[in-house]
């Protein structure tokens, strides 16, 4: 059987624990996960800050990747942090289908957030972004 890969999309909220949840409801047999968090970077060209990558480091290791591995079935599951340059509303949406123009990815699952209009002017929409932009499947999951 050959194994597929979905990512999921996360940040640094307990809330993104239910967009792991349907994924191990969804899709529990024969499919690696690829869990992905976008950092922003804080200047053009600089990296995050080594407290914010490690910060998020341990809430993928204590919180995303045990709900991971938890799934019914033995799944592969791995982490991947990506950074994104403060270059605009849509960066995080472009760190995410720029990395998945370069891995093998079968379907990109998101958690929707509840924002206000103002909101999603100033910040834009990641799950907006990568719908209409992405190459793969997209699954958008409601809070």
């Amino acid at each position: 059987m050959m194994t597929k890969t979905i990512v999921i999309a996360v940040d640094n909220s307990t809330a993104c624990l239910k967009a792991v949840d349907y994924v191990k409801d969804h899709f529990p047999i024969g499919y690696r996960y690829n869990l992905v968090h976008v950092l922003h970077r804080p200047l053009l060209g600089r990296s995050p800050s080594p407290e914010k990558i490690a910060e998020t480091e341990e809430f993928m290791n204590n919180i995303f990747m045990p709900a991971a591995i938890s799934a019914a079935e033995p799944v592969e599951v791995f982490s991947t942090m990506l950074e994104c340059e403060p270059d605009g509303k849509f960066a995080v949406g472009r760190a995410i289908c720029e990395y998945l123009d370069k891995i093998p990815a079968d379907s990109v699952v998101l958690m929707k957030k509840h924002r206000s209009i103002v909101e999603k002017v100033f910040q834009g929409s990641v799950t907006a972004y990568c719908a209409a932009h992405s190459h793969v499947t997209v699954i958008i999951v409601a809070p």
